[in-house]
């Protein structure tokens, strides 16, 4: 695993890269305030077993990709096809857990010459939103608006100095272990989607415009017709699987596989998951190579 860095509109983007041929690259995105360690249980095993090169970046805003001023989609997308220049990749298969998922979809519907593939790792689809989120989404164009105030303050140098990075990967370890002596799901809901415990390794207001990302529309995803596999959760802690099943059936060319987890399958079940995408890029390459 290599790290890298790309410099953009003066703001210092990082990523991490599991060398591979460019023309088979495999982009992943991590979710809501997480950062690319979220991916590297993953890509250290899925690199183990097909000829991929993985590209793991930080979203502008979260990890070791610090920035506090104004933020959305068009933003990471345009930061995402920068670092795919700077690899020398044309094409990637662009993939991402909650956030990421739907960001990856917006890729393929504002740049589909670039997405070769889709790896959807419970996305996000608004009419699918569960649980907390679903109240949420009527207010959600609140969230820009109280972002604003806090970018001011950040702008005029109050702010905290340094955020810690967390280490996803092993958050995860400990979690699952702490799951399997407990026998139960609480050892992970009191370690995520806590907005308290979230807010404390990244900008208040980044926070709050990429849940406000989360909770905007995707766009017409029925024009998506690249290769993509869809990865849902079998709870419904955020979104109902089978609203999310209903939604993303629009897609002509998604293949939609359910794992036994609540919400964090890269959490989980790191496993069930990289067999399902290394079987799903092992299509992609063998559609390639005809």
């Amino acid at each position: 695993m290599e790290e890298h860095r790309i410099e953009r509109d003066g703001t210092s983007l990082f990523y991490r890269c599991w060398p591979g041929p460019a023309e088979r690259t495999l982009l992943m995105c991590h979710g809501l305030a997480s950062n690319g360690t979220r991916w590297r249980e993953f890509a250290d095993m899925a690199h183990e077993q097909c000829d991929w090169q993985i590209v793991c970046p930080d979203l502008r805003g979260h990890g070791r990709s610090s920035f506090r001023g104004r933020l959305d989609s068009r933003d990471w997308m345009d930061d995402l096809l920068a670092i795919l220049d700077r690899i020398g990749c044309e094409r990637a298969v662009f993939g991402g857990h909650c956030l990421g998922a739907n960001l990856a979809m917006r890729l393929a519907l504002h740049h589909p010459d670039r997405v070769a593939g889709l790896v959807l790792v419970e996305p996000m689809l608004p009419a699918a939103l569960h649980g907390p989120l679903r109240f949420i989404r009527p207010i959600r164009w609140l969230l820009p608006a109280l972002a604003w105030p806090v970018r001011l303050l950040n702008a005029a140098g109050i702010h905290r100095r340094s955020l810690p990075v967390l280490d996803l990967s092993e958050l995860d370890r400990n979690t699952r272990a702490a799951m399997a002596e407990h026998g139960s799901h609480q050892a992970m809901l009191g370690r995520y989607a806590r907005p308290n415990k979230d807010m404390f390794y990244m900008p208040v207001a980044t926070y709050l415009q990429a849940l406000y990302q989360v909770l905007r529309e995707i766009g017409p995803i029925e024009r998506i017709d690249q290769p993509a596999l869809a990865l849902l959760s079998r709870g419904a802690l955020l979104a109902d699987p089978d609203k999310s099943r209903e939604g993303l059936g629009r897609m002509s060319g998604v293949r939609i596989e359910q794992i036994d987890a609540l919400h964090w399958i890269p959490t989980e079940q790191p496993e069930a998951m990289t067999r399902a995408i290394v079987k799903f890029l092992a299509g992609i390459s063998a559609t390639a190579d005809r």
